[in-house]
This record gives structure tokens, sequence and C-alpha cells, in this order.
């Protein structure tokens, strides 16, 4: 996982951060010339090999993220907000987008 920050409309990788095959995505703050892991965030239906974490992207103003499992092996075509409905398994590698 790559961690980029924005100044004014420039963005610049500031983090390689490999996540495990489960995944996850680590936000960083910084401080000066300081950074430092802030919040670490995982899918609510972790699973071996979904790869949480592969992509990830922010709105212009990083009000909203939007966080790719391509490895995630549900069926599960909807919206949830409790993680209920995603750990079906039955689609292999179909791939999800977590929006936070």
């Amino acid at each position: 996982m790559y961690v980029y920050s924005r100044s004014g409309s420039t963005w610049a990788e500031n983090v390689n951060k490999w996540a495990s095959s489960a995944g996850a995505a680590y936000v960083f703050s910084c401080s000066g010339s300081v950074w430092n892991e802030t919040n670490l965030m995982k899918a609510k239906n972790p699973a071996s090999n979904d790869e949480f974490g592969f992509s990830v992207s922010l709105s212009d103003d990083a009000s909203i993220m939007a966080i790719g499992a391509l490895g995630e092996n549900s069926s599960f075509t909807g919206i949830s907000n409790d993680g209920t409905g995603e750990g079906d398994n039955l689609n292999s590698r179909a791939g999800a987008v977590y929006i936070y």
C-alpha cells in the first residue's frame, strides 16, 4: 500500500507499506516533518488473500476514502454498513470496494 499526502494541488508519495494477505490500510498524519500512523483500517469481514488495501483512493478534499480488496470472494452485490452479507465466499476473487 502506498500512502500519499497533498499540498495544494500536488500529491506526493510518503509511505510504502504493504499489508498482510487479508489486508489493511494505514492512515498517517504529518506534524512538521514527522509522519505518524493514526489509524488502521481493516475490512469488517477479513479473510485470507482478500488483499484489502490493494488500492486506495481519496476524494479531492480527502473527506472520502475508497479502499479496494482485489481478492474478496463474496458474491454480495449490495451496500452493507455492518459487514453482514459479504461472508459467503462464493465468487472467487470478485473483489470489493469499501467506502469510508
